[in-house]
């Protein structure tokens, strides 16, 4: 071998190449000591990353060169008597120097940023990343870094900042994980990217302890680390030195797995005590202010609401203000006092995810406010949550802070619409009632100005509009003892009882307007019926609950008709209350159901209850201001008037017979005002007058009583009409109906005088007699039968048919010429063919009456007819008789010709 005094420089390197290749690093130790002007330690770093084999099993010998290194030159031995090995030491100079130049030696990265110093941490960290490389682990280099880390305070941090958050991993906390973060990795990591993937592990868990614990030991010495130094960034092929904030990122971390995981992130918050070793820093405070409004941050972001989450959230804002050192509002209070301060004011940007974090947000910076402010949204959270309403805290904090009326109005109207389908148990609605009312104020003070506005959940609310609507919701739910028990007993009570009695028709109505049947038993009628049964002793002088009882019998009663309305809809009870005029059902009821009109008393009293349930007759707002019993006896008048027609519809004419003699008005006088005109008494009196029946029937004498009858009523409509318009045609049908009679009469006659005939010439020792005689014998017979009592035997067809149309009318003249002044005078009654009899008498139907012990029926319809020809012919004339109650003050004579039935 060649001696090392004679090398060149180049056989040196060469040799030193040569030694490191082989793994020799004793000898190349000795090299170095010998020829330390030529291998420098940024050479020697060199060549040992580029030919010391990496795969060595054990870096003891590396470490005890390195050491060596480090050793001053006094310390060195003598070593001139090194030899070279003879391939390298016979190699000329030249060609020396040319193997030098093509020697492939890496470069050193400089991992840590700093002016001068050794270069031994750049080598240590990047002889580390080669060992991970090639194990896959930290694990067999941890003892390697460990023996330098004290020789260098950059080595130190280093150790720190990465490899000991990824050695606690991996040898640690998740040695079967596979997918492990490394060294190499984590240094080209933001601290936003880092934070999240070192807590990766963590989170997989589901265990907030372990996430704790990861913040304290992987986390913490890494964020100190990113803290203390500059790091280098790769960002799209471009090297930049970042300075980050990364306890912002951390905090930031917790918020976005909030949203994720609300009650992981939650329970972290609250297992972790924040940067520990940084709160004795000038800047700990803002450190511990800043995870403290993280805290409260976490709550504002939880995406829904739980018992767990809720229950978690009480925590956080405890501990935040332990943190912060403010007084914490005791949770124990089902219903807390929120207090406010008077500059507390927010604005609704500050509730956007991406602004709950910043310092200056109004929401999350603690203090009292912002604590009793977050207090009332998880006390009004938990309430929401009991009624089947979760809501999260941010809209919660919404609607309180920002809410309008409306939206505050709607917010209480969706709870009253929810509450009642709460099935799990029995809704105990008085503290519901204490509930919603606290939720307006956030206050149990009763003492509170009921119209100041609030921020609360519904404190934009008056306390008497939320009364209102929690009677209405009382009422719906059927708690009858509740509303007596909370409005109408208390003194003095919540609403004035005026208000109560006005929202209990309100429910009555809103019950009776939504029933589908009228009877009282089903439905919505029940349910009506229930509350004016309930409510109605509590306001016994009540006229609307009166009008209301009067209504449902009415309903009632109708609901057992057959009624259709238009379009085939069905009766509702509703449609009573929107008619114009109600009595037109019970019109509809006697066009609709053929035997109707025989329930007169029950359709009579339907329409009486109508008429006292004074119900709005929109068409007539004059006939509303009549007296009570007027419109009673009118609604009386117009439904037996219906009545009558029906029947006739149904050829009943006895039925509508006995309804005009007996429900109408007889006489003019009848009507209970003297300005009210009978408009229907008449008119159905001569409409079944001129009633045809559709068989007329075989026996002559029921032919002959029904006719008689239908004159008679003819007679009662020429007494009652109130004009002489219609009497040309009631004239008319009677002059028919006199033709008629007279036909009759003329066949009964002749069927009487037949029947004698025979009866005569059946007698034993009969001798046909002559026709003299034989009217003297008829004569005979008709005085007798005039002189016999009505007892004893039937007066004939001559008696009792009416008097014709010229006897009506000389008796009609009488009564005019006794009754009233004609301008006319006799002369009109010439022309009008009108005489007295000629026997030079008045007509007296009274004094024949008296003559014979009793009173025909054809004077009676003679009378009445008479009546009626009294009032038309002096309307024609001008006259104005005096037996009109109303219209004069003087009263008929007692010997007048006019007859009353």
């Amino acid at each position: 071998m060649a001696p090392l005094n004679g090398s060149t420089d180049a056989h040196v390197v060469l040799f030193a190449a040569q030694l490191t290749s082989e793994g020799d690093l004793e000898e190349l130790g000795k090299l170095v000591r010998s020829r330390r002007n030529v291998l420098s330690d940024d050479l020697i770093y060199r060549l040992l990353l580029s030919f010391y084999p990496v795969d060595t099993p054990e870096q003891i010998a590396l470490v005890k060169f390195l050491d060596g290194l480090s050793r001053s030159p006094e310390e060195l031995e003598d070593l001139r008597e090194f030899t070279l090995d003879p391939s390298i030491s016979n190699l000329p100079r030249h060609d020396a120097l040319e193997r030098c130049r093509t020697l492939r030696l890496q470069r050193l990265p400089q991992h840590i940023i700093r002016e001068s110093g050794s270069r031994l941490a750049d080598f240590i960290i990047e002889w580390t990343k080669r060992l991970e490389a090639l194990a896959g682990t930290v694990q067999p280099l941890a003892d390697f870094v460990e023996h330098f880390v004290e020789q260098d305070p950059d080595l130190q941090h280093w150790y720190q900042t990465y490899l000991i958050p990824i050695l606690r991993l991996q040898c640690d906390f998740y040695p079967d994980v596979q997918d492990l973060i490394g060294v190499q990795e984590l240094e080209t990591l933001s601290v936003q990217r880092g934070v999240k993937t070192l807590l990766q592990y963590a989170e997989r868990t589901h265990n907030p302890k372990d996430i704790a614990r990861d913040l304290d030991n992987v986390v913490a010495p890494w964020v100190r680390g990113a803290t203390g130094a500059k790091r280098r960034k790769v960002d799209q092929a471009q090297e930049e030195v970042v300075k980050e904030r990364p306890w912002e990122i951390v905090n930031e971390w917790l918020i976005s797995e909030s949203v994720r995981n609300f009650e992981l992130a939650a329970k972290a918050f609250d297992e972790w005590n924040g940067p520990v070793e940084e709160q004795e820093s000038s800047n700990g405070g803002e450190l511990v202010a800043r995870y403290a409004q993280t805290g409260l941050a976490l709550i504002y972001n939880c995406p829904q609401s739980t018992r767990e989450s809720l229950a978690v959230s009480q925590k956080i804002i405890s501990k935040a203000c332990n943190l912060s050192r403010v007084q914490a509002t005791e949770f124990s209070s089902a219903r807390p006092h929120i207090v406010l301060a008077d500059d507390f004011e927010v604005e609704e940007a500050d509730l956007f995810p991406s602004s709950l974090s910043q310092g200056t947000n109004r929401f999350t910076k603690v203090n009292n406010s912002t604590v009793q402010f977050l207090v009332g949204l998880l006390n009004t959270s938990a309430i929401l949550l009991n009624l089947g309403l979760p809501s999260s805290i941010s809209e919660l904090a919404r609607v309180s802070a920002f809410g309008s009326e409306r939206r505050h109005k709607e917010e209480l109207r969706r709870l009253l619409q929810q509450i009642p389908r709460l099935s799990r148990h029995e809704i105990d609605w008085r503290s519901v009632r204490r509930q919603l009312l606290w939720l307006r104020s956030w206050s149990n003070n009763t003492e509170v100005d009921s119209t100041n506005r609030r921020i609360a959940y519904l404190g934009q609310l008056s306390a008497e509009y939320v009364e209102t609507q929690i009677l209405d919701a009382f009422l719906a739910a059927g708690q009858y003892d509740a509303v007596k028990e909370v409005y109408i007993h208390p003194a003095p009570p919540p609403l004035p009882l005026a208000e109560v009695e006005t929202r209990i028709v309100a429910a009555i109505f809103e019950a009776y307007d939504n029933a589908t049947n009228g009877n009282r038993d089903r439905g919505g009628m029940k349910r009506a019926s229930e509350i004016l049964r309930a409510f109605r002793p509590q306001f016994p002088h009540s006229i609307t609950f009166a009008d209301i009882d009067h209504l449902i019998r009415a309903t009632h009663s109708l609901s057992f008709y057959h009624l259709t309305l238009q379009h085939g809809v069905p009766f509702k009870p509703v449609a009573i209350r929107v008619q114009k005029d109600p009595l037109t059902l019970l019109e509809k009821v006697l066009e609709q159901d053929t035997k109707a009109y025989t329930k007169l008393d029950d359709l009579l009293e339907i329409g009486r209850n109508l008429v006292r349930a004074h119900l709005p007759n929109r068409g007539a707002l004059e006939y509303d201001l009549d007296p009570l019993d007027l419109r009673v006896s009118d609604a009386e008048h117009r439904i037996t008037y219906h009545a009558i027609m029906a029947a006739l519809t149904a050829n009943d004419f006895d039925t509508a017979y006995a309804y005009i003699t007996t429900r109408l008005h007889n006489t003019p006088s009848q009507t209970l005002s003297p300005s009210s005109t009978d408009d229907v008494s008449w008119r159905a009196a001569y409409a079944a007058g001129r009633y045809r029946p559709t068989s007329s029937p075989k026996n002559l004498s029921s032919r002959i009583d029904s006719l008689a009858q239908r004159m008679e009523l003819l007679s009662r409509a020429l007494m009652l009409a109130p004009s002489g318009e219609a009497l040309s045609g009631i004239l008319a049908t009677w002059r028919r109906y006199e033709e008629e009679m007279e036909s009759l009469k003329t066949q009964a006659v002749e069927e009487e005088r037949s029947f004698d005939s025979k009866a005569d010439a059946a007698l034993p020792g009969a001798f046909g007699i002559e026709d003299r005689d034989a009217d003297m014998a008829e004569t005979k017979r008709a005085m007798a039968r005039r002189n016999w009592p009505a007892s004893r035997a039937g007066p004939s067809y001559e008696e009792e048919a009416p008097m014709g149309l010229f006897d009506v009318a000389r008796g009609a003249a009488t009564a005019l010429r006794k009754t009233a002044a004609f301008p006319l005078g006799s002369a009109g009654l010439r022309d009008l063919k009108i005489t007295e009899a000629s026997s030079g008498g008045e007509w007296d139907a009274t004094s024949a009456a008296s003559a014979e012990g009793r009173v025909r029926k054809r004077d009676v319809v003679a009378n009445m007819v008479t009546s009626g020809l009294v009032s038309g012919m002096g309307w024609m004339l001008g006259a104005q008789p005096r037996d009109r109650a109303g219209q004069t003050a003087e009263i008929m004579p007692k010997d007048s010709t006019e007859t009353t039935n």
